[in-house]
């Protein structure tokens, strides 16, 4: 029996690898999962909220989120708990309000406003209560439609702005599915 040559292993090789990308290439473009563009193609801006974003204008988005939460321990300006968690959140565009579930939390059953400043979802709320013997007179979350990131903070009386949660978010679809 004839072994193959070198010359004839390494074609057969190249086939081989020019075959698989050209099928999973073609897979990819099938799931619209085509990130690529040709050149003279027209391009969104990076400002512009996606198709998807543009649809949810009325009715409810529910969102579940990776949150990474600086929590502080002894005082707003002491070194924070840092942990990360699931939490759930909403906007009901129709009412203009929002909620999510987590530490000092915007809930459901007390809802903040919610304004949209183009792709991004602001809710807020006055608040007036005292933490680590500081008066806290807000609360608020952000939501960006086109990446997902989601931040929580308070406002404080003496105007400090403290960071509490950060994280990504994705639509939640519950069943049926």
């Amino acid at each position: 029996m004839k072994k193959p040559s070198t010359v004839c292993m390494v074609l057969l090789s190249l086939l081989i690898a020019i075959v698989v990308f050209a099928v999973a290439g073609w897979i990819t473009y099938e799931q619209g999962r085509d990130e690529f563009s040709l050149p003279g193609a027209s391009q969104t801006t990076p400002h512009a909220p996606p198709p998807a974003a543009q649809k949810i204008a009325n009715g409810q988005l529910t969102v579940v989120c990776e949150a990474t939460h600086s929590l502080p321990v002894n005082g707003f300006d002491s070194p924070p708990k840092v942990y990360t968690e699931m939490l759930l959140g909403g906007l009901d565009f129709d009412n203009k309000t929002g909620w999510y579930q987590g530490q000092f939390a915007i809930s459901e059953t007390r809802k903040g406003s919610l304004t949209q400043e183009g792709s991004v979802a602001r809710v807020s709320r006055p608040a007036l209560f005292e933490r680590f013997g500081v008066m806290v007179t807000g609360e608020q979350f952000t939501l960006d439609r086109t990446t997902g990131e989601f931040l929580q903070s308070l406002t404080l009386n003496d105007n400090r702005k403290i960071d509490l949660i950060k994280g990504y978010c994705g639509k939640l679809t519950k069943a049926p599915f």
